[in-house]
């Protein structure tokens, strides 16, 4: 990334507000191809927008019902089971995190959509923890499981139980788009997951980096060095800036272990984390095979 990415603190700073503009660049070129979902007209009175409807809402609706947008403290309607202690900070656990992952996985190797989801309810929260320009990526985020969560609540639902049956689904009633997708179709689910699927291998080589790491290690260069595996591939050089701008503001390795393990306890830091990324990477093999298979890694 060069001298830049690993400036004194102080430059840093000064370089901060260039890197928030930066990456607005970031969220426009991600995702140029996608046919993004706004959030505010994406519900209709807790109910699913006119692109997932077997029809358009009446005059009468129209007139009770206001778009709203679904609340970024709840990114997907989660069952599983808090443990026992209070949740701390923004609500991230990652036991949570780990539950949801490896409950994704069913014995036959299918992978469950609506765990797969909750698991990114957590890493959005914990990407909040990483300071407060991630806000703009979950967001961008958090846009793509409001439109896996509708294609979950719409008239095809049976069909996105898992990875495999929506891919088999759309692929079968053409809504995949290997070049281009009309913007008056619904957006795709196979290619909005794909984004998720490339975010979730920067996530896990991050983790897997700091829990690997040593006592001085920067969190900053962990993050990019998983950024330049994972996502750079598929990004802008402008965009690569913007995101190592980014990487500058995040917290402390020591920090970070904190949040993770409130008890700041270092081994038990490490064990979740290991035991979190062998979770992550089984999640997103068994997804890379699937799409690997139908030619599917290099949608636009």
């Amino acid at each position: 990334m060069g001298a830049l990415a690993w400036a004194p603190p102080r430059l840093c700073r000064l370089l901060l507000p260039g890197g928030l503009f930066l990456l607005f660049l970031l969220l426009y070129f991600s995702s140029r191809h996608l046919p993004d979902l706004p959030l505010s007209p994406c519900v209709w009175g807790g109910r699913p927008c006119r692109w997932f409807r077997e029809k358009p809402p009446d005059k009468e609706d129209q007139e009770k019902l206001t778009p709203v947008p679904v609340p970024m403290e709840t990114p997907a309607p989660c069952l599983l089971k808090a443990p026992g202690h209070q949740p701390q900070g923004n609500g991230f656990h990652i036991e949570h995190l780990l539950s949801a992952f490896t409950t994704s996985v069913t014995p036959d190797g299918q992978i469950l959509i609506q765990e797969y989801l909750c698991g990114w309810a957590q890493l959005i929260k914990f990407m909040d923890t990483l300071g407060t320009v991630f806000s703009l990526i979950n967001q961008e985020t958090y846009a793509k499981i409001t439109i896996m969560q509708l294609h979950q609540g719409g008239q095809h639902s049976p069909h996105y139980r898992t990875v495999q049956s929506m891919v088999a689904f759309e692929l079968a009633e053409g809504l995949v788009g290997f070049q281009a997708f009309p913007p008056t179709k619904p957006p795709s689910g196979c290619r909005t997951l794909l984004r998720l699927h490339r975010a979730l291998k920067w996530l896990e080589l991050f983790l897997h980096n700091l829990g690997t790491s040593k006592r001085d290690g920067n969190p900053s260069r962990m993050c990019s060095d998983a950024y330049q595996v994972a996502l750079a591939p598929y990004h802008s050089w402008w965009v690569q800036k913007a995101v190592a701008i980014a990487f500058l503001a995040m917290p402390s390795r020591q920090e970070l272990y904190r949040i993770i393990c409130p008890e700041d306890d270092e081994q038990k830091t490490r064990t979740v984390l290991q035991a979190t990324v062998r979770s992550l990477a089984r999640v997103h093999n068994i997804t890379q095979d699937v799409y690997a298979a139908h030619g599917m890694l290099e949608l636009p």
